[in-house]
């Protein structure tokens, strides 16, 4: 099972320290598992970040860079490719138009639900959307019914993201933050589904929880996502529940959102393709030394003629590849306040080095 929490920022639930929400559900999955507490996107945007995430590829790999003008190519299995073709049964339950199925990732999924309702009007510009619960109960129902074969479920809730509508009773209690509002609605959305795991009432399974992207909230004069590349947006919380084979913990290691399908694929006995970039998180070896993180954000280089950005996360350090560039301790400093670029950085020439040449 692998659930994604659209817009949720790393330090948004209480198991990240957060005192100012209630989460409960999420909660005792982290306590139940190990949390990967410096796990990033590479992407700040949704379409992106998911192809990165069901591909197990990178950006550049794959071909996505943006929510629109892009489309994933027919000749790219996702984890429901390789695991139909292990027997599995495949769904995917989506809540909102960035992963409409029109964009290229319901291929080989048996069930592709992305029956969110129209935009409300001819000149509305928000996302169109359904509700968490709404996705949930139509995941829960498919998951539960009797297929006769193994199953993997892929979850995707909308509700963080901007304009921040909690519904009620969290609207009444999170008057003066509306996000943390909408992060404890989802949370208690969830709960039907991963609950009976939780509690054991229901048979042991590999659940995945992520979010594509974080959101800033004012962080560096961003009100929400995808025109830069700060901790607020690319840092996000990583949860892997397996009981019995996975043991409660923190893991300091960095992780990437291109770990998550050699891991699925490691615990369902399936060979990683040769041209994955990324590592199976439970692996025998563990996560390779010095790994390196890919990053981008291209909405604005698209759509508002922005320089490309982008940057490479390594050995505690960030660098972001600009005009201008900007390299931060995240160690000391994880707020990015004080760049410390400069041109004669061997740090800096080094995550230089690391990065593609850009054939965007």
């Amino acid at each position: 099972m692998l659930v994604s929490i659209d817009t949720l920022r790393a330090d948004a639930p209480g198991f990240a320290g957060n005192a100012k929400v209630l989460t409960p559900t999420l909660d005792r999955l982290a306590s139940q598992g190990l949390v990967f507490r410096q796990a990033h996107a590479h992407n700040v945007v949704t379409l992106p970040s998911h192809a990165n995430i069901l591909t197990g590829l990178y950006p550049f790999q794959h071909g996505v860079r943006d929510n629109t003008g892009f489309r994933l190519r027919r000749d790219i299995p996702t984890l429901a490719t390789w695991l139909k073709a292990r027997g599995y049964a495949t769904g995917a339950f989506v809540g909102a138009f960035p992963l409409d199925r029109r964009f290229g990732l319901a291929r080989d999924f048996d069930v592709y639900d992305d029956r969110y309702p129209k935009a409300r009007a001819k000149l509305d510009f928000e996302m169109a959307e359904r509700p968490a619960v709404e996705v949930v109960a139509a995941a829960k129902k498919w998951f539960d019914s009797d297929v006769g074969r193994p199953r993997f479920l892929f979850v995707h809730v909308y509700d963080c993201h901007a304009p921040y509508r909690p519904p009620s009773p969290f609207a009444e209690r999170y008057t003066t933050e509306p996000y943390l509002g909408e992060v404890a609605a989802v949370d208690a959305a969830l709960s039907p589904l991963l609950s009976p795991f939780l509690g054991g009432a229901a048979r042991p399974a590999l659940i995945i929880l992520t979010a594509d992207h974080g959101e800033a909230l004012g962080d560096h004069g961003e009100a929400t996502h995808g025109l830069f590349a700060y901790e607020a947006t690319l840092h996000v919380p990583l949860v892997v529940w397996w009981p019995r084979r996975v043991a409660p913990g923190i893991c300091a290691v960095p992780a990437r959102h291109i770990d998550i399908a050699p891991t699925i694929l490691g615990a369902s006995g399936a060979p990683t393709p040769k041209n994955l970039p990324g590592a199976d998180l439970l692996g025998p070896g563990g996560l390779p030394a010095g790994v390196v993180t890919y990053f981008e954000a291209y909405s604005t280089a698209y759509n508002r003629g922005w320089a490309p950005l982008r940057g490479a996360l390594g050995g505690g350090f960030k660098f972001i590849d600009l005009p201008r560039p900007e390299l931060y301790d995240l160690s000391g400093d994880p707020n990015e306040q004080h760049n410390l670029f400069a041109p004669d950085n061997e740090t800096a020439k080094a995550l230089r080095r690391t990065l593609a040449p850009d054939s965007s």
